[in-house]
């Protein structure tokens, strides 16, 4: 099948005139590697648009030119294999690339087209963002990575918070809330944005120890500290609905968290299913550099996340585009089954049954507040209306008061209309009084 597709691939570049050298192949897992040398004076970009004519050759779905191949000086053209070979999460396991590798939080993701154990470590990336139409391995890749940091570090060494608005996919590790989960899996939108700004709080307290001893980051803190702090790796399942649901509150949590969390240990790995500019807008494209994008629909959600196209011309079923800086690697991501992940939460949970797991998320303490105290926020009792209908009928009229509406209106509390005679509405977009203490409380202290 090979030096088939060898000289149906020389054919088409013969036939449109283009001159080559030295064409190779690297058969990997499921996509092979046929690269070639063009010769002076050829355009690549000629090559580029013959991706149509190769798929027909070679009787393949897609095809996927990379002209050039970054540092190789050659051209490369990826063909799916007409049968597809299922990568066991065990055989990458068990690989010696991880077994012996140094990567403080190494994520055993698959296999290249070469066939080499690809492995990425969370805490370099240090932040990873998810995404690929729906049904495309995204769920399975999460617990891949999972399921290769619970095999590497020990409860000591790492916790998890899982946050899943879909509610059946993180779910599988509520078993380990004894050993390694930081908080019970979440998976109501208010709870989420909760723990995300208990994070943040978290992020702070942990700067200052940092910081009080003398050192920079969490790795220089726990080589002399007698007590070190564990790694937190948040994710989040569905971060589209997240934003659909909660919006500005949880991108700021998270754009917080992505910014300065790093140093501190706490690292993240959101998943969405919708990779449109609404959901992955600038600021988290900016804060989240390293990248996974399975399969999508069209090259405009391809350049959303990767910013280029490519993605939508993936086989689907794990296969994957890895983008970290400047360089993109073609992944197999490995699979695993929900007995698997199960059978090893039951395994962790009986190892783990007396394991004393600490608190490493405490609720920040609250304290007097700068804010004025208004009638509506002292009692659980209040009229959620009293909230729009204070600012309707009272002129902000000092600072403090002003720095609250700007607040309200920033968090999605409050939802301001003018209608023709300049008069404002505040609508209350927020559904029951604990959310609101929770907002309030969160943003008014100092």
């Amino acid at each position: 099948m090979e030096k088939e597709n060898i000289q149906l691939i020389a054919q088409v570049l013969d036939s449109f005139k283009i001159g080559w050298t030295d064409l190779q192949v690297t058969d990997g897992p499921t996509v092979s590697l046929y690269e070639f040398k063009p010769k002076s004076g050829t355009r690549l970009s000629k090559i580029r648009n013959l991706k149509d004519e190769f798929a027909i050759a070679l009787e393949a779905k897609s095809v996927r030119i990379i002209a050039p191949i970054p540092g190789r000086g050659t051209v490369g053209i990826e063909v799916p294999h007409k049968v597809k070979q299922i990568l066991g999460l065990k055989e990458i396991l068990n690989s010696q690339e991880f077994l012996t590798t140094e990567a403080t939080l190494p994520l055993a993701i698959g296999k290249t087209i070469t066939g080499k154990t690809f492995i990425a470590d969370l805490a370099d990336a240090p932040h990873l963002l998810v995404a690929g139409a729906t049904g495309q391995g995204k769920s399975v890749g999460l617990n891949v990575m999972l399921m290769s940091l619970l095999h590497k570090k020990t409860p000591d060494e790492m916790k998890l918070v899982l946050i899943d608005p879909k509610r059946v996919e993180l779910s599988l590790y509520a078993k380990l809330a004894s050993s390694y989960l930081a908080e019970p899996v979440v998976t109501e939108e208010t709870k989420a944005a909760k723990v995300l700004r208990k994070l943040c709080n978290v992020m702070d307290q942990r700067y200052a120890v940092v910081s009080a001893a003398g050192k920079r980051n969490i790795k220089e803190y726990n080589e002399v500290a007698p007590n070190p702090m564990p790694y937190i790796v948040v994710v989040i399942d569905e971060y589209g609905d997240l934003i659909m649901q909660s919006g500005k509150v949880v991108e700021r949590a998270i754009c917080r968290l992505a910014q300065k969390a790093r140093a501190v240990g706490i690292h993240l790995i959101i998943s969405t299913q919708r990779p449109s500019a609404t959901i992955v807008t600038g600021n988290i494209k900016a804060n989240f550099p390293t990248r996974i994008a399975f399969r999508c629909t069209t090259g405009t959600d391809s350049r959303v996340v990767l910013d280029q196209t490519g993605a939508e011309k993936l086989t689907g079923n794990g296969d994957m585009l890895f983008f970290a800086g400047a360089e993109t690697t073609r992944v197999q991501c490995a699979y695993t089954s929900i007995e698997d992940v199960m059978a090893t939460c039951d395994e962790i949970a009986e190892s783990y049954a007396d394991y004393d797991n600490k608190d490493v998320t405490p609720e920040k303490k609250r304290v007097s507040t700068s804010f004025p105290v208004l009638p509506w926020m002292i009692s659980w009792s209040y009229d959620l209306a009293k909230v729009g209908e204070f600012f309707e009928e009272n002129i902000p009229d000092t600072d403090a008061l002003k720095k609250m509406l700007q607040v309200f209106v920033e968090l999605d509390i409050l939802e301001v209309e003018t209608d023709k005679f300049n008069r404002k509405k505040y609508t209350v977009k927020i559904r029951d009084h604990e959310e609101l203490d929770d907002l309030l409380m969160s943003y008014i202290v100092p």
